[in-house]
């Protein structure tokens, strides 16, 4: 019995855990929704490279070269306007489409260029920017599916819910920091400059014991030289033959 309900409770857990893991109806459909429409730019794209394929064998080359120029006036308009809505809502994903419609129409403006210049085929470099801007596009879809189904596990932990309620304990903490060193800053001015005052008198101590030491010095060493004046004048007068007495009073 006991074997029984704790497997069913872990069947049960697992049900439950994989029901959070699966997205809910609502943001699936919104990524699927994004996937959609990047995957329409890519088949847009295809048939525009397509049609010019049709152009370049029916049409003149004069008339291919301005239908290319309207084309990619056209894309610059429509990525100018992206650009100026991004602005205004703050919108990063207008902002990359509106970037998207002006290299194509860099790129458009630029096949005759290319071609003349390096001479390739116009067939097979619409061939292969066509697939560049398509692969591009897949792979964008798969990076927006990705990226909310990982917003939406991270929205099922606690983790930031628990940060979230950190935050304002630490700035609480911070404040009165400032606080206490706010109060801390004068007491350490005063304790400074009673320091300064202190080494001030230990500075003027040691040097007048420094000169009065001098003086000492000097005075010992007076002392010692007129000591050995009187003991040289002494030991010549023995040489000539003076008396001591007579060699005091001429001295």
């Amino acid at each position: 019995m006991i074997k029984n309900t704790l497997t069913k409770e872990k069947t049960n857990e697992d049900k439950k855990n994989k029901e959070k893991k699966n997205l809910p109806k609502e943001i699936s459909q919104e990524i699927l929704k994004k996937m959609f429409r990047n995957l329409l730019k890519a088949v847009g794209i295809m048939l525009y490279f397509i049609v010019l394929n049709l152009a370049y064998s029916t049409m003149k080359h004069e008339r291919l070269v301005e239908d290319i120029k309207v084309f990619s006036g056209s894309f610059l308009i429509a990525g100018i306007i992206f650009l100026e809505r991004a602005y205004k809502k703050d919108n990063n994903e207008v902002a990359i489409t509106g970037i998207e419609f002006l290299v194509l129409s860099l790129h458009s403006l630029s096949i005759m260029h290319v071609i003349t210049l390096f001479q390739y085929d116009f067939r097979l470099y619409l061939l292969t920017s066509s697939y560049i801007f398509s692969i591009y596009y897949v792979l964008k879809a798969i990076v927006l599916y990705t990226k909310g189904r990982r917003e939406y596990l991270n929205s099922l932990s606690d983790i930031p819910e628990i940060v979230k309620k950190d935050e304002p304990v630490k700035k609480e903490a911070k404040k009165r920091n400032e606080e206490i060193d706010k109060k801390i800053e004068p007491d350490k001015k005063k304790a400074s400059s009673k320091t300064k005052t202190k080494n001030k008198t230990t500075k003027e101590e040691n040097t007048q014991k420094s000169k009065t030491r001098k003086k000492k010095a000097t005075k010992t060493k007076t002392k010692t030289t007129k000591e050995e004046i009187e003991k040289t004048r002494t030991s010549e007068n023995r040489k000539r033959g003076r008396p001591k007495k007579e060699v005091t009073k001429n001295d």
